[in-house]
């Protein structure tokens, strides 16, 4: 890096805020979930004073109060209907207005708001030509931000980190895999934590990461995350679900990806394919994740998500990350018919988690929005929105995977920190450790090996 060439720093943490001038507000911001939050304040309260098991005993009182008129019942244009608006937030009122840059300071904690002022398009090449390096733009928004960043102490001109990845398949942590075979790179779920100062791990970083072609599996931000895609680049490929219309629980990635200048955006539906190098991508199904694990108010308007089957030299791996079942379809019966179709994998990575939850507990997470479609004949029976160690089990078996990889439940202190993943205190029904997995497989005949890897660690394409 020449001397008049600066960097953004590993350190610093991106985040695009949106002006939503919606009337409920939209996934996209997370003001509906403001909004569900909000109403139901006094319960949320009680839940941190008292535990969320006494919202569950009061379940049957707290419900029909919840859903009164004078309180989210005003959200319903008929009984269990959604008013349109509701249901479909208009996207075009929804915009990104700043870059917010978190991370500044000697202790971590400083951040600062850097306005789009319209130049929203120009951010993906701005923000890649600052993280790979360069000298101040001469205007526009790269000029702008770069004084600010200066300013703020957000750049440097140190190296960085340049850890080289090897061939193979490496877990980056959570539900970021990594795939790389003759010197391209595929990324699968990108989620870029930064490492807050003094931290004795330290995860890759996007430079570490940068990829050649990228999977997102759903909308939710520990799956698209704008940080490590910013980073990037706006010439990545990125392949997203295909979303024909945003609504409360689907995010148009597709749409939110382009506003901010990605010029390769690929929006695939269930079974299509693409092929970038070595690589042949063929998109699965995703179900579960969704407000119930059966029926729920307005499924058109589902969480929208893709799972991935990925062919390359001569193997075959997929990554389902949250799946479960749901009313319109089973994890374990889509493994099934795809090993019928396609063959047997050599690894799954799938995730564990089952999520099992009463619907009123959904008040306490960070998609409450999903409460506003649980019929009212479910408002007392406790879900399970996610596969638990079982199900993983008996999803590999379906596909007839040789290898399966447990994921997307945390996994390194720096998941701990956004409470992903069991860190030491939480229920074990709700954050599972990973020897569940290893136990759930030791109960069945001709189950797949169990193959743990830590944040970092990496397992042969070809072994």
């Amino acid at each position: 890096m020449t001397m008049n060439h600066m960097r953004l720093r590993d350190e610093v943490g991106l985040q695009v805020r949106y002006a939503d001038q919606t009337r409920y507000g939209s996934g996209v911001t997370g003001l509906a979930d403001a909004l569900v939050a909000r109403t139901c304040a006094p319960l949320i309260a009680l839940a941190r004073r008292e535990g969320p098991a006494r919202l569950v005993e009061r379940s049957a009182e707290f419900m029909p109060r919840i859903f009164a008129a004078q309180a989210l019942g005003g959200l319903y244009s008929a009984p269990d209907v959604l008013r349109e608006e509701c249901l479909y937030p208009e996207a075009a009122r929804v915009t990104p207005a700043a870059l917010i840059v978190r991370g500044l300071g000697p202790a971590g904690d400083g951040s600062l708001a850097l306005p789009l002022h319209g130049a929203a398009a120009e951010l993906a090449e701005v923000v890649a030509a600052l993280d790979r390096g360069c000298a101040r733009p001469l205007g526009g928004l790269g000029a702008r931000m770069w004084d600010a960043l200066l300013d703020a102490g957000a750049l440097t001109r140190e190296t960085g980190d340049d850890r080289a990845l090897a061939d193979g398949v490496t877990a980056v942590g959570h539900a970021t895999v990594a795939v790389q075979h003759a010197g391209m790179r595929l990324v699968v779920d990108p989620f870029a934590v930064p490492p807050l100062p003094g931290d004795g791990q330290r995860p890759l970083s996007c430079r570490a990461l940068r990829p050649d072609l990228v999977l997102v599996t759903h909308g939710h931000p520990d799956h698209f995350d704008l940080h490590a895609l910013l980073r990037f680049g706006a010439d990545t490929p990125i392949v997203v679900p295909a979303v024909a219309r945003e609504s409360l629980l689907s995010v148009d990635m597709a749409l939110r990806l382009r506003e901010l200048g990605f010029r390769r955006v690929i929006a695939l539906r269930w079974h299509d394919s693409v092929q970038v190098g070595p690589f042949r991508v063929v998109v699965l199904p995703f179900y579960g994740e969704q407000p119930t694990s059966g029926e729920f108010l307005h499924p058109e308007a589902r969480n929208l998500g893709n799972t991935y089957l990925i062919e390359v030299a001569g193997r075959r791996l997929a990554c389902i990350a949250d799946a479960g079942a749901d009313a319109a379809g089973d994890t374990i019966a889509m493994a099934g018919a795809a090993a019928r179709r396609h063959g047997p994998l050599d690894v799954l990575f799938g995730g564990y988690r089952a999520w099992r939850l009463h619907p009123i507990e959904l008040l306490g997470t960070s998609v409450a929005r999903y409460l506003l479609q649980v019929p009212r004949a479910q408002w007392s029976t406790r879900q399970q929105l996610m596969h638990d160690a079982d199900d993983l089990i008996a999803a590999a078996r379906a596909w007839r995977a040789r290898t399966v990889v447990p994921y997307a439940n945390g996994g390194a202190p720096w998941f701990a920190r956004l409470g992903l993943g069991p860190h030491g205190d939480d229920d074990p029904s709700f954050d599972p450790d990973l020897a569940t997995v290893t136990q759930a497989a030791a109960r069945v005949a001709n189950a797949p090996a169990v193959r743990p890897l830590r944040p970092g660690e990496r397992m042969e394409l070809l072994a």
